[in-house]
């Protein structure tokens, strides 16, 4: 069995560090906290024009490449390492998700073209104030035949959005919808992390057009959730390489008492203490990523990987704000940044408690006359 990556996705991470730009793509997430916002300098359009990233995980027959959820990790990987922001990851990983999943063929080619082009940017709305889970059918928005009414929490990037893939009940039963976001209120809510927004959607009365059949919510939800928590394991452990990478140059060339402080055992240790569980994390990511989607080991391999790579990715944070000293607590240093990407990102999608919970309900499935 072949365990490197293949000459072309060699290539494709290549290609993916040279355009997003390194240093001032880490710039741009430090410009956010003081602009409020992540503001794109060109990026998304040149990651969609030249190289086609949007386009990577969706279908050849609606507009995309035809590629793998790998593929598309790959990607997200390098864009965690300098800290990408904006709606990339709503639009590809989950609104694209939730429309291939619906198997509704008008509604895929109708929107997963766009999406693939960087022309249309989408998210998907499930969790509220009073249920932040996506699954629980016991939600407040409501279908009244192609009208929605209701709110929306926490909903990534809706702020950016052309299109939100609203979950609704729909005569009792939970389904998902397309609503224009210019049919909604969107509110921006102050967030930790700046590359990012978080916004609450309220929904009065809005348009809006059934995807896939009714009561295929829960389907379509699942599986857009257990791709996104693969596809932010795989970003959230291109950040912790990086961190480890920088602490170790670090490390390198700090001097005190007369030798570099990688040359103390405490040090020593401190790198390894990140290094171990980034490893299994990494492992994690692209096993969860290799399976095939649906399959009780895909279901297995998210809950594993998201619980993983977002408890490395914020300890890893805390040790090497540690490891860098004094100056890894200043606002100059990036180590803060990466420390407010994975404290956000920690809790989005549910916590590592609740993937580990779900983990637990894979390994131990309910059974006639017991319950999981």
């Amino acid at each position: 069995m072949e365990f490197d990556w293949t000459d072309e996705q060699h290539a494709l991470r290549d290609a993916v560090r040279r355009l997003l730009g390194g240093e001032e793509c880490i710039a741009q997430a430090r410009a956010a906290l003081d602009a409020d916002g992540w503001s794109d300098r060109g990026t998304w359009s040149t990651l969609a024009d030249q190289l086609g990233a949007h386009a990577i995980a969706i279908a050849e027959d609606a507009g995309g490449m035809g590629g793998s959820l790998v593929d598309l990790c790959i990607v997200l990987e390098e864009m965690g390492r300098v800290l990408y922001g904006g709606p990339f990851f709503a639009s590809v990983v989950l609104a694209a998700t939730a429309v291939q999943e619906s198997g509704d063929e008008t509604t895929r080619q109708e929107y997963l073209p766009g999406i693939a082009a960087g022309e249309l940017k989408a998210t998907v709305a499930a969790a509220e104030a009073a249920n932040l889970g996506w699954l629980d059918p016991n939600i407040a928005t409501v279908a009244d035949g192609d009208r929605l009414s209701g709110s929306k929490t926490l909903v990534l990037d809706a702020d950016a959005a052309d299109v939100l893939f609203v979950s609704a009940l729909d005569a009792g039963e939970l389904s998902v919808f397309a609503v224009q976001a210019s049919d909604a209120t969107i509110l921006s809510r102050d967030t930790l992390d700046g590359t990012h927004s978080l916004c609450d959607v309220e929904l009065r009365d809005a348009p809006a057009k059934r995807v896939g059949a009714r009561g295929d919510g829960t389907k379509i939800l699942e599986r857009t959730l257990q791709t996104a928590a693969i596809g932010m394991a795989a970003e959230q452990v291109g950040a912790t390489t990086a961190l480890l990478e920088q602490t170790t140059d670090y490390a390198k060339t700090r001097h005190q008492f007369g030798r570099p402080i990688g040359s103390f055992q405490a040090v020593k240790h401190g790198l390894a203490d990140v290094l171990v569980p980034l490893e299994l994390a990494r492992s994690a990511a692209y096993w969860a990523a290799w399976q095939e989607p649906g399959s009780d080991d895909f279901a297995l391999g998210a809950a594993v990987a998201r619980s993983q790579a977002s408890e490395t990715a914020l300890q890893a944070a805390k040790d090497c704000i540690v490891l860098h000293g004094g100056i890894g607590f200043t606002w100059e240093h990036n180590a803060h940044l990466y420390a407010r990407r994975a404290r956000a990102a920690y809790g989005l999608l549910g916590t590592p408690a609740s993937w580990r919970a779900r983990l637990a309900d894979v390994l131990t499935p309910a059974t006639e006359g017991a319950s999981a």
